[in-house]
């Protein structure tokens, strides 16, 4: 068996032999090569380097002569941005003749003006990098005002409005400005180029702020083909040239709502109950607010033992707690939901549910009943009065040892069917918690999070309208050795 190391030189050779084939020169570094390429019926010379790495990595293929408009599909040194990221995961440059030809087309998309080009918002690949991140919200409204940035943990710049308060700085206060570019045809490189573009008066203000001290972060609102962006220029020694790019984050809630699924918006007003906050019911918990779901009741009259935190969103500190208050504190811990939010959208209900009573209160006051307790009283409870007063509702389980995954919805609908219990294991591990003696599952923290992610794509299926799972799902998690790694047919 071969090193990864000799594969690599040998892909090196067949490339480099490749192109000294169609006429390309290897220089004395022997990791460069120099040669013609037919562009548009003219031979024009390119520089093609080879890194250490190559062909794990791209090779930077570039002009000497400067041919081909500095566009966004070129880097600040010159090298032209051939494949995106998204088309990397078999290495297509490898291959001479792929690497020439994309450099053809490269050339004819830059002469026809890049038709049909996305929207490339990566400004800060054209700057010097600067450490850090800077944090920001909505900046049109801080557009024309005095603006400080305020020094956080771990490198984190927080923008704001108001003034840097100079004798309390110790170098945690910083001036910042914001300025609008408005649509870039073309990236922009250095602060003359940002001049250019956002006037002469607001150019000699912003140079003479930076020049003075009293602004040190810069933010830069942009877009291109309509889309929006924001770079953040960090000064260094009130130099206008010396100019470097931070890393950017919005801090709104719009921005984190995007990670939250397409369904977002339809769950935003939805209610659910959640009967049972153990590993899967908390992790589940935390799955929905993440997801959008507009309002949690967490149910469970458990309190959090030690143990709980290997497989629980609980942590030690939580021990001695009830199950729904520390599930409750670590959906805000997250970030998630701020204190505010989470007196609105989240209520622990700190008692089992045990009778009839509760459990149709339950179901009046939610869009969905989802029982996480694994425990057959209390899932015959929410299923029975689920059939009985025809809302809906989802039971969550782990079997055979956490290796299989069941969640099942009811009502059923005309013509469906539950698939049928799922027989035991033959051999399942007894493990016993030390000091109360009571039996633990020896479920894995993984399992865990898949029985709680199946159950909230049924959740969101429903609560979305799509209604499109089968009344059963079962997910076969852990392989056994007696068969392959199938889940059975759904009914």
């Amino acid at each position: 068996m071969g090193s990864l190391r000799d594969s690599v030189a040998a892909a090196q050779e067949t490339f480099i032999e490749d192109l000294c084939g169609r006429g390309f020169v290897l220089l004395d570094d022997c990791r460069t090569l120099v040669g013609d390429i037919d562009i548009g019926g003219r031979l024009v010379e390119h520089r093609i380097e080879l890194s250490e790495d190559f062909p794990i990595t791209m090779p930077r293929v570039s002009t000497p002569g400067g041919e081909g408009g500095m566009s966004w599909h070129r880097d600040a040194d010159g090298a032209f941005c051939l494949w995106s990221d998204d088309e990397a995961s078999d290495l297509p440059w490898g291959d001479a003749e792929a690497v020439i030809g994309r450099t053809q087309q490269w050339h004819a998309n830059d002469l026809a003006g890049w038709p049909d080009d996305p929207a490339d918002l990566d400004l800060e690949r054209y700057w010097p990098a600067a450490a850090g991140l800077i944090i920001h919200p909505d900046l049109a409204p801080l557009m024309g005002r005095t603006c400080k940035a305020k020094k956080e943990r771990h490198g984190v710049l927080r923008m704001m409005a108001g003034r840097a308060h100079r004798n309390l700085q110790r170098q945690s206060w910083f001036g910042a400005a914001v300025v609008d570019a408005g649509e870039l045809a073309e990236p922009i490189r250095s602060f003359d180029e940002l001049a250019e573009v956002i006037g002469a008066q607001e150019a000699d203000k912003l140079r003479t702020g930076i020049e003075d001290g009293s602004v040190s972060v810069v933010m830069v609102r942009y877009r291109r083909q309509g889309n929006e962006a924001a770079i953040g220029l960090v000064a260094q020694n009130c130099n206008p040239n010396r100019l470097s790019a931070a890393a950017t984050a919005h801090t709104g809630e719009s921005t984190r709502r995007l990670r939250a699924g397409l369904d977002r918006e339809a769950l935003a007003d939805t209610r659910v109950a959640i009967v049972g906050l153990g590993a899967v019911g908390s992790l589940l918990a935390e799955m929905l607010i993440r997801s959008g779901v507009g309002a949690l009741t967490l149910v469970d009259g458990r309190t959090v033992r030690p143990g709980n935190c290997i497989r629980h969103v609980a942590i030690l500190a939580d021990v001695g707690r009830s199950k729904a208050d520390a599930v409750r504190d670590r959906i805000v811990a997250a970030g998630l939901l701020n204190e505010k939010q989470a007196r609105q959208r989240l209520t622990p209900q700190t008692e089992m549910l045990t009778s009839a009573a509760a459990a149709e209160k339950l179901f009046e006051d939610h869009d969905l009943i989802i029982d996480a307790t694994g425990n057959g009283p209390a899932t015959a409870l929410v299923s029975t009065a689920s059939r009985i007063l025809d809302n809906p509702a989802i039971t969550v389980c782990l079997q055979r040892g956490g290796a299989v995954a069941r969640v099942d919805r009811f009502p059923l609908r005309d013509g469906e069917t539950h698939h049928e219990p799922l027989p035991p294991a033959e051999h399942e591990a007894v493990l016993r918690e030390g000091g109360c003696g009571d039996s633990v599952s020896p479920t894995p923290p993984w399992a865990c999070a898949g029985a709680a992610a199946r159950a909230a794509g049924m959740a969101t299926d429903l609560l979305s309208g799509r209604c499109l799972y089968p009344p059963t799902v079962i997910d076969i998690l852990v392989g056994r050795p007696d068969g392959p790694l199938t889940t059975p047919a759904p009914r």
